[in-house]
């Protein structure tokens, strides 16, 4: 199974009584980016030590606990170092309760795949993607988000 098909069809509590975090290279970032699937993705780029990320961090939890039976997913990406995933990454989750997808993206240097996921992106975080590729609808958002602003967008772009 892809790691598409197993976004889509494995559910958040299994993949975190496995693993709370998995690690992605940037290919396998781009297999969810490019998915035909009629099915709003919420990707929110963050980071451990990222001050403004960790403040949203309720609402993209709150939105994946109020759309989990739509289709509507939400996936966090920390941009932590991959050498802290266990002594940094996991504890934070843990501490957290954190139920939404959690992948660390495993790509050391951020200049060889930001433009690839948005060509304007500074590569400042916290940011926030949402795309629906069978609709063809997408936005870019590289600030923080309010809860409001995160609902009026989800609303917006949900199937």
């Amino acid at each position: 199974m892809g790691l598409v098909a197993a976004l889509i069809l494995w559910p958040a509590a299994t993949a975190l009584a496995q693993q709370p975090v998995q690690t992605i290279k940037f290919e396998q970032l781009q297999e969810i980016r490019q998915s035909p699937h009629d099915t709003l993705y919420v990707v929110n780029f963050w980071a451990t030590w990222c001050k403004p990320c960790i403040k949203e961090m309720p609402y993209f939890e709150a939105a994946n606990q109020q759309y989990k039976d739509q289709p509507v997913r939400v996936i966090l990406v920390s941009m932590d170092a991959v050498q802290d995933l266990e002594k940094r990454v996991v504890p934070f989750v843990q501490k957290r309760n954190l139920k939404s997808r959690l992948l660390l993206l495993d790509e050391p240097d951020g200049n060889t795949w930001i433009d690839k996921i948005e060509p304007k992106w500074s590569g400042a975080i916290p940011a926030t993607m949402l795309f629906n590729n069978k609709r063809k609808q997408y936005e870019f958002v590289e600030r923080e988000l309010t809860q409001e602003e995160l609902e009026k967008l989800i609303q917006q772009y949900k199937p």
